[in-house]
């Protein structure tokens, strides 16, 4: 990436979507091959009057050497640190953009699902506190993509394409559009697409639905709204109204329903990954709100890891169509193998936690209350694509009557 567009790119992230103010502690994370544009972004921060600015590497590949070697013993072994920090970076009030594109793609591949699952349910006990932040909405973070010539490679070669004599350039062309980046003012055009999706939130919710039906090949799912239930997209406020995107690119318009009124099938349309490895065509069976059978073309195990005991963690999940497939994403034809960027080229579902600020008056409810309204309260929150051009989302409010969403790929209202 030229030096040019890196800073056209970090003056996106810090000025429209983390709305970063002097006096403001960021820290940013991505894989080491991010280290110069994390150099960039953290120069710009400080000329916007940033206090600290801290940069993590997470290694994907240190983590499998982790699994593959350390003793049965230590494997859910995590330091008191681990905790002890995330609880400082509330405190502190530490604004996070991570960045996503891997360095080296696929490499927990065939890693022992059971030792990553344990040893990414008590790291993910230890941050409790900094997760149940950020989803609520009392941080602020966002979430942005960048290429890499690996993933790149990955991409092309997934599409049935020649791989790129520099794919790392040619995946940043196909990302242009879709960040933005191509426009004359990338971060005025941002915020005024999250104000359009913001708009199209407040008609959802003056239908008043109850419920939201998915139909498609090997799709029938009913999933149902609480009368609480609020349509979220666009940007976040912080409890003291500082406004952020805490994803870039973002077409979500999304919902925290009833968990205990999910009914039917799921069948994924695009590949997700979970614990670093890829899992494709998966399929999720709901009874009551919770996964009662799954199944995968392959890693069809990966998935269990997202469906921990009923008592422990609850196994209903959040959902709602998020995007018209016919925006950039949807037209580049490409499969990302990012959740990031895919689950906005159609509807998704996700996993685990639900959002807060989608789910009227939770802020104020401890874990039990929050259960008892049907909110789902996780360790996990993994989205999954189901949703295409065939797939047919039908709105239905109290009185029964079916309003079409989605229709042929795009919102219909």
């Amino acid at each position: 990436m030229e030096k040019s567009t890196m800073e056209r790119y970090a003056a996106l992230l810090i000025d429209a979507c983390l709305g970063l103010k002097a006096g403001d502690r960021l820290r940013i994370a991505g894989e080491p091959c991010a280290r110069p544009f994390m150099h960039v972004l953290a120069e710009t921060a400080y000329r916007r009057g940033a206090r600290q600015v801290r940069l993590e590497y997470p290694d994907p590949s240190l983590e499998r050497i982790f699994v593959d070697n350390v003793r049965e013993e230590w494997v859910e072994d995590v330091s008191a640190l681990v905790k002890r920090e995330a609880d400082c970076l509330v405190e502190e009030g530490w604004s996070y953009l991570r960045l996503t594109g891997e360095e080296r793609p696929g490499v927990l591949e065939g890693a022992d699902s059971g030792r990553l699952q344990r040893f990414s349910r008590v790291r993910s006990l230890a941050r409790k506190n900094l997760m149940e932040a950020q989803m609520s909405s009392r941080l602020i973070w966002c979430v942005a993509p960048l290429p890499t010539a690996a993933w790149g490679r990955q991409v092309f070669e997934d599409a049935g394409r020649d791989a790129p004599a520099d794919p790392e350039a040619a995946l940043l062309a196909e990302l242009l559009p879709i960040l933005r980046l191509d426009a004359p003012d990338p971060g005025a055009l941002v915020l005024s697409h999250a104000r359009e999706i913001e708009a199209r939130c407040k008609r959802l919710d003056a239908l008043a639905l109850s419920a939201l039906r998915f139909s498609g090949p090997g799709t029938e799912l009913r999933v149902g709204l609480s009368r609480r239930s609020r349509w979220v997209g666009g940007g976040s406020r912080t409890p003291d109204g500082r406004y952020f995107l805490a994803n870039h690119p973002s077409e979500e318009a999304f919902t925290s329903p009833d968990a205990r009124l999910t009914e039917g099938r799921a069948t994924c349309t695009r590949p997700v990954e979970v614990l670093g490895a890829k899992v494709e065509g998966a399929w999720f069976e709901f009874r009551g709100g919770v996964v009662v059978d799954f199944g995968a073309a392959k890693n069809r195990g990966l998935p269990r890891a997202l469906l921990p005991d009923r008592a422990q963690c609850p196994a209903p999940r959040r959902g709602g169509p998020r995007r018209r497939a016919r925006g950039p994403i949807f037209r580049s034809g490409l499969v990302f193998n990012d959740a990031l960027i895919d689950e906005n080229a159609a509807c998704h579902i996700a996993l685990g936690a639900a959002y807060e600020e989608a789910f009227e008056g939770s802020e104020g409810m401890d874990e039990e209350a929050k259960r008892g309204e049907g909110f789902n309260t996780s360790l996990v929150h993994t989205d999954f694509m189901i949703g295409s051009g065939q797939v047919e989302v039908t709105g239905i409010d109290g009185g029964g009557r079916e309003r079409p969403l989605i229709h042929d790929g795009s919102f219909a209202i």
